[in-house]
């Protein structure tokens, strides 16, 4: 076993008061920055759970060998979280970030989630036993993401669908399609557009306007043509027909 002591650790008393001071400063777990190796609810909506995580800086001896350090379990992770209102991101393996230690022993409060306040489970002072996970440092480029920027809020699903509103102005882009379920759809827009260059919309139901329309095109009713049908029983002449009867 190799210690901490150095060549110069007893030439002294003080430098030997000195090494035991920073013995005594080591045993204090602050923070530190860790890699997450397992979650304990990968996906889907649950309560925020706990994480694994392997510390990313090593023990090194007194004759200066690093040493790697031990895995730590079952730390409750952070999620931005008011109430019942929450943004559900949760950790991955792979990500990287800190984990901080308690000043007492927490156990207690992890088994009932906060619900009251109650007594340490033990005489323990920060203890890695006692960490809790911030994640969120040092990752690498998102696919998927929510960004908030002066110019607005951008929401994209890394698969070519987006939705920015900037400026004001509220855009869509779903390259797949877009669904809606919704018994009642009211819109106050008074210049509505939709379409494009080659397109067409189908509505499966029966359709009221309270208003004119018009169209460049033709019209097709019951698989007459309002431009080119033909009337019957009609005698040549130059008059025209009345208007149709109500």
């Amino acid at each position: 076993m190799k210690g901490q002591q150095g060549i110069a650790t007893n030439n002294s008393a003080v430098n030997a008061l000195a090494f035991f001071v920073r013995q005594m400063l080591n045993g204090i777990n602050t923070a530190e920055p860790v890699t997450v190796t397992a979650v304990s609810n990968e996906g889907g909506l649950a309560p925020a759970g706990t994480v694994s995580v392997r510390p990313l800086v090593n023990l090194v001896d007194g004759e200066g060998e690093a040493h790697g350090q031990s895995e730590l379990f079952e730390l409750p992770y952070l999620r931005i979280q008011g109430g019942e209102n929450a943004i559900v991101c949760d950790p991955k393996p792979g990500d990287m970030g800190l984990a901080v230690y308690a000043m007492r022993d927490t156990e207690t409060v992890k088994g009932t989630r906060g619900a009251e306040p109650g007594n340490p489970g033990s005489a323990r002072a920060y203890s890695k036993s006692d960490g809790f996970y911030l994640g969120g440092f040092l990752n690498a480029l998102p696919r998927r993401y929510l960004m908030v920027e002066d110019e607005g809020l951008t929401l994209d699903d890394g698969e070519g669908g987006k939705i920015e509103l900037k400026g004001g102005k509220l855009t869509i882009k779903a390259p797949a399609g877009i669904e809606t379920d919704s018994p009642f759809f009211h819109g106050n827009t008074p210049d509505f557009q939709m379409g494009g260059s080659g397109g067409s919309a189908t509505i499966n139901a029966d359709m009221k306007i309270n208003g004119t329309l018009q169209s460049t095109g033709d019209q097709t009713a019951g698989g007459i043509s309002q431009m080119h049908h033909q009337h019957t029983g009609v005698m040549p002449g130059g008059g025209n027909t009345g208007e149709p009867a109500k």
